[in-house]
């Protein structure tokens, strides 16, 4: 039996997961982290989304792309426009872009990205700007291992992504990478024992989300468009829900309910 999600909780927009894990706890750091080419991105735009159209004061910071390249993948994700095909895009859906991109710009959804940026630690240019936005309701960061290059001491990026959402009583949700070993079928479900040496101090959160996607190249056709969304630890409740990811709308999406 499914248990109601938490109203006014920050959920991840996926009805199955909610239903299943509950609300991302405030006032602590949840890790989503997945092998390349899962969806991981996806995911985090999909959850930044859901909970600025919820009313949440939401900033997405990307240490893996610039503004523009998160506002298309925001818009192909709300208009079900392939943006990466300009040339199929006509008069209709170019009209559908346009909107989306307005209402993406009056919502409570802030874009922020370290490109451009310098400095030897990329995650105390986020930290920085963040003074400037007293009410936070949810971080989402995109890329853990990225943020923390050259931090002045080990584990520093953790610690103060642990103090800004104990201080704030915000979610964070923060993106890292894992390396699949080699020669390991694609269909193996992936463990924590793969997260990259700029990752690794992740590993010990108290909220993890691991994301499988079987059939990345091929080896599960029966698995083809699914990724597995794992509770793994922290969540009200531990275990597995199979969502739908649609790459060239760059979001995951509920499966039919059939």
């Amino acid at each position: 039996m499914t248990k109601s999600p938490e109203p006014g909780g920050i959920l991840t927009g996926l009805s199955d997961f909610d239903a299943l894990a509950g609300a991302m706890p405030r006032g602590l750091v949840t890790v989503v982290a997945a092998r390349s080419s899962s969806g991981t991105t996806a995911f985090a735009l999909g959850v930044a989304r859901h909970n600025a159209e919820a009313g949440h004061q939401v900033i997405f910071a990307s240490f893996e792309g610039g503004t523009d390249t998160i506002m298309s993948n925001l818009v192909a994700a709300t208009t079900s426009v392939n943006v990466d095909r300009p040339l199929s895009i006509n008069r209709g859906r170019r009209a559908r872009i346009d909107d989306a991109r307005a209402a993406m710009e009056r919502s409570r959804l802030r874009m922020w990205s370290n490109q451009l940026k310098g400095g030897r630690w990329p995650f105390s240019n986020l930290s920085k700007d963040l003074t400037s936005l007293p009410d936070l309701d949810l971080l989402v960061m995109d890329g853990y291992g990225i943020a923390s290059f050259q931090e002045p001491s080990d584990g520093a990026t953790l610690t103060a992504l642990h103090h800004l959402a104990q201080e704030r009583n915000c979610a964070v949700l923060v993106t890292a990478h894992l390396v699949q070993n080699v020669g390991a079928p694609d269909t193996e479900t992936p463990s924590l024992a793969e997260l990259g040496v700029l990752d690794g101090a992740v590993a010990g959160v108290e909220t993890i989300l691991l994301l499988h996607r079987p059939d990345r190249d091929g080896n599960a056709p029966e698995r083809r468009g699914e990724v597995d969304l794992i509770a793994l630890r922290g969540w009200e409740t531990t275990g597995t829900a199979t969502v739908r990811f649609e790459p060239e709308y760059h979001r995951l999406a509920d499966l039919p309910n059939t």
